[in-house]
């Protein structure tokens, strides 16, 4: 049985006056009259923009109040949306969803079907919505979308795609035009606040209860760690890596940070660029030569849970061939420095003056650390680095995590339709292939030359997994870590109420 999204959301955007700190943070009144006080870091612009893609609390909101045909549990585990059940046929190409009842508009109604044509159009555009982007090259194996019956809709694919899903349940897929959920949005606008009204859901027996009214305090990473530590709420979500130098680790919160065994790409994309020191790709792999990625990420005091990788696309990922490893293995980091600065040196020799490269990174105390880190290994090599904007920058953060485990989600990434950075038209082809292709072995290896080509090419420089992580007190009923990072509201909302 489905259990809708929680539909009595109150959203406060900006912070209440001040209050005295709690003498014991776990007891303090952050769960009043049942009302469950949660911190979300973001800002309140990008968090409501009604764009084709969302940040990570704009992502949680819509999961929130729209329903899509299937959505995730607090564990990161596939469970029914607007779809009760499916079943997948035996090629592993057609997904056939049965739609569960709805609400009518008030209580008193009685329950009706759901109009399948109505759910599959709606579906429709909200794919083609995504065309231009990675979303969309993730959601270009859907071939048709078809209503059955009144209740049934099968999606075919080009190719079986285990992961299919995933991709079902992101919010870019939930229906504005379809859930009772988007109804009763309202701002107050003396107290700053959106009001999400009707809270009915229905509970695993099929009655209906009342869900939790959530606050939802959304901030920017230092100000959003600052009201969780104050006892101003039960729980923090949307930690990255922006956030983390700003959690005091000690007393009570060293128990509180609860870090998501995510993967994803965190790391820097390269600008194209016609001249000039990044040009070369042995200038780009001396570049990414000379990162210490381990000191990169000593700073923030989690490097023994995070493990770096020189790889585009995620090691150990189903389907992973082995043909593209771990780069420059048998050099010690001191080796690769001496032969990263060898590199400069070769073009300093050329008549070119000393290689000055810049760098986008996120505002704050997290981007100011990867700063300082990634300009002294970059000036023992010879290269200097300076800060810049987005826009003018030749490298730019990526700190994104993965919707599903498979190397096409990191190759669409650097699609030459999708991103202004450094790409290969070659490497889409290749993946374009690899999209269509029933063979899992030659689809496999049409993605690992995908990878091999754009890591010859030196157009992204990884890191390692990015860093997600949540900040939560004892006791808090509805949360779990999980390997995608997601964390529903409705799942938080069906505590005591």
């Amino acid at each position: 049985m489905n259990l809708p999204s929680a539909r009595n959301l109150a959203f406060l955007f900006h912070a209440a006056p001040a209050i005295a700190l709690c003498a014991a943070l776990a007891a303090c009144g952050a769960d009043r009259d049942g009302v469950l006080e949660i911190a979300i870091v973001g800002g309140r612009d990008a968090t409501l923009a009604d764009t084709r893609g969302f940040t990570a609390a704009g992502g949680m909101i819509r999961a929130a109040t729209h329903d899509g045909l299937v959505s995730f549990d607090a564990e990161g585990l596939i469970q029914p949306g607007l779809a009760e059940r499916w079943i997948v046929t035996d090629d592993g190409l057609s997904y056939i969803f049965r739609l569960g009842e709805r609400p009518g508009p008030r209580e008193t109604d009685t329950e009706r079907a759901r109009d399948a044509e109505a759910v599959a159009d709606a579906l429709r555009k909200a794919i083609a919505a995504q065309d231009g982007t990675a979303f969309g090259l993730d959601l270009a194996i859907i071939d048709e979308v078809v209503a059955r019956t009144g209740r049934v809709i099968e999606i075919r694919l080009t190719a079986p795609n285990p992961e299919f899903l995933n991709l079902m349940a992101q919010p870019q897929l939930s229906l504005a035009d379809i859930s009772a959920t988007d109804k009763g949005l309202s701002l107050d606008e003396k107290r700053d606040m959106l009001v999400l009204d009707g809270a009915r859901r229905l509970a695993e027996d099929g009655t209906e209860e009342q869900a939790r009214p959530l606050n939802l305090l959304i901030a920017e990473p230092e100000r959003a760690v600052a009201i969780f530590q104050a006892g101003r709420a039960n729980v923090m979500l949307g930690g990255a890596i922006d956030a983390l130098p700003h959690v005091e680790l000690g007393g009570l919160l060293q128990g509180a940070i609860r870090l998501d065994p995510v993967v994803g790409l965190f790391g820097l994309s390269v600008a194209r660029r016609e001249d000039g020191f990044l040009s070369l790709s042995a200038n780009r792999e001396a570049l990414a030569m000379a990162i210490d990625r381990n000191g990169l990420i000593l700073p923030f005091g989690i490097a023994g849970g995070w493990v770096p990788t020189t790889r585009l696309v995620a090691p150990g990922l189903p389907g992973d061939t082995g043909m593209v490893t771990e780069r420059w293995d048998g050099l010690a980091f001191e080796e690769r420095q001496a032969v990263a600065a060898g590199q400069v040196a070769r073009w300093r020799a050329s008549g070119q003056p000393r290689p000055a490269v810049s760098v986008a990174l996120p505002p704050g105390r997290g981007g100011e650390i990867l700063f300082e880190r990634l300009r002294s290994d970059l000036a023992n090599v010879g290269i200097a680095l300076r800060m810049a904007d987005d826009a003018d920058a030749d490298l730019r953060l990526i700190d994104e995590v993965a919707d599903y485990d498979r190397a096409d989600w990191y190759l669409n990434r650097f699609n030459c339709t999708v991103t202004d950075a450094l790409c290969s038209e070659e490497a889409d082809a290749l993946v374009a292939s690899a999209r269509t292709e029933p063979d899992p072995a030659i689809r496999a290896l049409l993605l690992a030359n995908a990878e091999a080509l754009l890591s010859a090419q030196n157009v992204f420089v990884p890191f390692g997994p990015p860093v997600r992580f949540s900040l939560v007190r004892g006791g808090l009923e509805g949360f779990a870590v999980n390997r995608w990072g997601v964390h529903p509201l409705s799942a938080l909302s069906r505590g005591p109420s």
